[in-house]
């Protein structure tokens, strides 16, 4: 017999809602070349990905483009077609070693103030695609302190900093660090030392290490890990297959792997999306544009008046207009004289960025 009473005290189940994924993002960066750090960032995803983890490695690296190399791959397209020759994701990213996937950047990636808004909106998609596809995403930047790599660093809520024990390698990582301190950096920073004969010596490493960016930036580090030196290391690269698949026991591999474990249990700084970055970034861009016009509009009446055209004016009008302004400006840029190019350089080539968006 049905029962209203008991049908009352019957426990609702709670509705559920399945958390989005979201990624998290490390930049593995270094002060300087030949400290190993596209080997970790290789290695390392690898071993995420053995541990039941969806892992993307974005090759920043695009000078070198050392994760091609130590993986045999050829890339027959990069980031650069996915935007302006819409490539879909799946022309440009390749499928690597140990089931981790590889998205091979385009050169100037980061430069993304200079791309057209479609550019722009297209990029931050495709990262907000890959942050829900994915578990871990790496960024294996280039070496060095240029603007691509120190946007990189900030852009990614974790970073990892590749040392070794050389004074080449601590001082340049310093002074990548120094950088960030003085653009106002204040994100979780980890520190691997690579190729270290023994623990202890690590442990000296680190410590010295930590002692001078406290001291001299008042900077705090983590080094949850460190690789020790291994000859099965240079072996595998000259077999372009990572060590961790050739010798997973070795020395190296089993540092990887601890290495790897302490990530995954650690606690993630924040939930942040690199997708974020590049939308500020370009908010602020169209902030400074828009600051720019409304200043220039004051001094230059005549400009107030290009404007209004192009807000009331019929649109065919309007794109008779623009296509009018677009044609007088390109052809003064092909008529200015090696001279004045070469006076004033950087405004010629901000002007040949401009004129090369009016052509799309």
């Amino acid at each position: 017999m049905y029962s209203a009473k008991v049908h009352q005290l019957r426990p609702v189940k709670p509705t559920i809602k399945l958390m989005e994924r979201v990624a998290r993002v490390i930049a593995i960066s270094s002060g300087k070349g030949g400290v190993g750090k596209s080997s970790v960032s290789l290695n390392l995803a690898i071993e995420l990905s053995r541990q039941k983890h969806k892992v993307c490695i974005f090759d920043a690296d695009t000078n070198l483009a050392n994760i091609n190399i130590m993986t045999g791959l050829s890339p027959d397209f990069t980031l650069q077609d996915f935007l302006t020759a819409n490539k879909p994701l799946q022309d440009i990213m390749l499928q690597g070693p140990g089931g981790i996937n590889i998205i091979p950047a385009a050169s100037g990636f980061m430069d993304f103030v200079h791309y057209d808004p479609l550019q722009q909106e297209k990029l931050i998609n495709l990262l907000q695609q890959l942050e829900k596809q994915f578990d871990y995403i790496l960024i294996d930047t280039a070496a060095g302190i240029n603007e691509t790599v120190l946007s990189f660093i900030k852009a990614a809520p974790e970073t990892i900093i590749t040392i070794t024990s050389e004074p080449t390698s601590l001082t340049d990582a310093f002074s990548l660090l120094k950088v960030l301190k003085q653009q106002g950096f204040n994100q979780p920073i980890q520190v691997l030392v690579n190729r270290v004969p023994s623990y202890q010596v690590a442990k000296e490493v680190l410590t010295r290490f930590s002692a001078a960016l406290k001291k001299y930036l008042n900077m705090k580090i983590t080094a949850p890990g460190y690789v020790l030196d291994d000859k099965n290391v240079s072996r595998s690269v000259m077999l372009q297959t990572p060590f961790i698949l050739k010798y997973p026991e070795t020395p190296a591999s089993l540092c990887i792997k601890s290495f790897a474990s302490k990530i995954i249990n650690s606690k993630r700084s924040k939930v942040s999306h690199l997708s974020d970055y590049l939308t500020e970034q370009k908010e602020l861009n169209q902030e400074v544009i828009v600051s720019a016009i409304e200043k220039n509009v004051d001094k230059q009446p005549w400009l107030n008046s290009v404007l209004d055209v192009i807000q009331t004016a019929p649109f065919e009008e309007s794109e008779q207009l623009i296509a009018l302004l677009s044609k007088h400006w390109l052809d003064r840029l092909e008529s200015e004289t090696t001279d004045k190019k070469y006076l004033n350089s950087d405004g010629y080539k901000a002007a040949i960025r401009f004129a090369s968006k009016l052509k799309l």
